[in-house]
């Protein structure tokens, strides 16, 4: 019995993330082709992946639509190709083959899958950073395959989502690696973590120097806990990057003048950007609720309490940091007060740095806009669960319960349901299954946690169960 809960957990992260997959299909099919020059950019760069060469910003576009909007340069061909060779096999031949309305809609089907994963990948980290607390780990699952802005990516064809699941991942190892020490098969995962990241995302550097830096505050356990090994595991993780996507980022330098591929005079000359002090850009509001507005969904102006879906959880988890006793008896492989320290450093970090690379953007002229806040969200995640599941568990359920109820509500009123969005009258029909399937899967996340919170668990602290605690720690972990 002790063991079920934990793998009911589990199958709420799994659920989420089934949620999150038919949330994201219901939105790409009841939503118009290309609805944006973005989306219309990114699919773009997939076919010509396909067609065996990359974009080039001047180029424009390779791709004639007869729908949707279409930039008037290739304004995305700055980004590592990693999401568009994903991409290219699938959407390449469809739209070769003239099934144009089929091709945007399995890129965004491909992309609705890539949500479903970085929800698992979510969910895996948060076990890393919180082991012993399984109900925080579903929770973190199910607050990001509700937050309406990744939704709305998952179901078009953008480049974010990969680089939000290498971020989770790489979030995870580096706190595996401070709470249980090195070994081979972590620092091969975080040589494929750093690897796979930076082909997604030039922002990822982030999330590679928190991953060395957590190898070298690693716990020293064996050979890599030595001073050799753990320079030997840096080194690894350190030149993985460099070896899969630096030739990428040398060709944005090559043909614009700087590794992240920018055209600042082009965009101050025909978007009228313009540069911003430091100063300026972080005293003005409107780059906050830009960047962190990722649960508006299409509110405009009566959607300012989804700021309480983000404000409310962050609030709970500060009054369960400063309240003790909540936090007795829970326990798990690695809990120390060292790693607990370093690890909640690690995210204060990437935290920190993520929203400081953001600032430099908008100060070199970029938006400010809520999908460039979504690589915070595995961090903002763990906290919102700390504080929806800190209260015992017969309050855990109810704050849950309500917290879902106002984002499915946010999700739900995105879709529009009464027409199709695309010529083929099929797409309606998948559109509504994918919403009973979304709700299903969402009632499953509800009696998972309803659940799992109030079935009786044996105490860390309780003398009785002292017997046990070395396998489920264990188990835990």
């Amino acid at each position: 019995m002790r063991r079920f809960v934990p793998s009911l957990h589990t199958g709420v992260v799994i659920a989420a993330a089934v949620f999150a997959v038919f949330a994201a299909i219901a939105i790409g099919f009841a939503a118009p082709p290309f609805n944006s020059a973005d989306e219309a950019a990114h699919f773009d760069y997939a076919v010509t992946v396909w067609h065996g060469h990359l974009p080039v910003f001047q180029d424009g576009l390779t791709i004639s639509s007869p729908f949707g909007t279409l930039p008037p340069v290739q304004w995305v061909s700055q980004h590592p190709p990693l999401f568009y060779a994903i991409l290219a096999p699938v959407v390449g031949p469809l739209w070769d083959s003239g099934q144009l309305y089929t091709a945007v809609l399995a890129g965004r089907g491909i992309n609705a899958v890539l949500a479903g994963l970085t929800v698992l990948a979510v969910g895996w980290a948060t076990g890393r950073v919180l082991p012993g607390r399984p109900a925080v780990v579903s929770v973190a699952a199910v607050v990001v395959s509700l937050t309406s802005m990744f939704l709305l990516v998952g179901g078009a064809v953008y480049n974010d989502l990969p680089n939000v699941g290498f971020g989770a991942l790489a979030i995870g190892v580096g706190a595996t690696a401070i709470r249980r020490g090195l070994s081979w098969r972590l620092v091969a995962l975080g040589a494929v973590v750093t690897a796979g990241g930076m082909l997604s995302r030039l922002s990822f550097a982030v999330f590679v120097v928190a991953v060395v830096v957590a190898f070298v505050v690693a716990r020293r356990t064996g050979w890599w806990g030595t001073v050799l090994g753990k320079a030997v595991a840096v080194v690894v993780v350190a030149v993985a990057p460099v070896l899969s996507a630096g030739w990428f980022f040398l060709r944005n330098r090559e043909l614009t003048g700087n590794i992240a591929g920018s055209q600042p005079a082009w965009a101050a000359e025909n978007l009228h950007r313009v540069h911003t002090g430091f100063v300026e850009t972080v005293t003005n509001p409107g780059f906050w609720t830009g960047v962190f507005s990722v649960f508006r969904g299409h509110f405009k102006v009566d959607g300012e309490w989804t700021w309480l879906m983000l404000l409310v959880p962050l609030l709970l988890a500060v009054v369960v940091g400063l309240l003790p006793p909540l936090r007795r008896g829970r326990s798990g492989a690695g809990r120390t007060p060292l790693a607990d320290a370093l690890v909640a450093a690690m995210l204060v970090g990437v935290f920190v740095l993520v929203v400081f690379l953001q600032v430099r953007f908008t100060m070199q002229g970029g938006a400010s806009q809520a999908r460039y806040g979504l690589p915070l969200m595995p961090v903002l995640a763990v906290a919102m669960a700390v504080g929806l599941t800190g209260f015992g568990r017969f309050v855990t359920p109810v704050l849950v319960t309500a917290w879902v109820a106002a984002a499915g509500y946010g999700w739900f009123t995105i879709l529009d349901l009464s027409r199709p969005a695309f010529t083929a009258p099929d797409t309606l029909t998948i559109a509504r299954v994918a919403v009973v399937l979304a709700f299903v899967a969402l009632a499953a996340v509800l009696a998972g946690v309803w659940v799992g919170s109030l079935r009786r668990v044996p105490r860390a602290d309780d003398p009785a169960n002292a017997s046990s605690l070395p396998a489920e720690a264990s188990h835990a972990a």
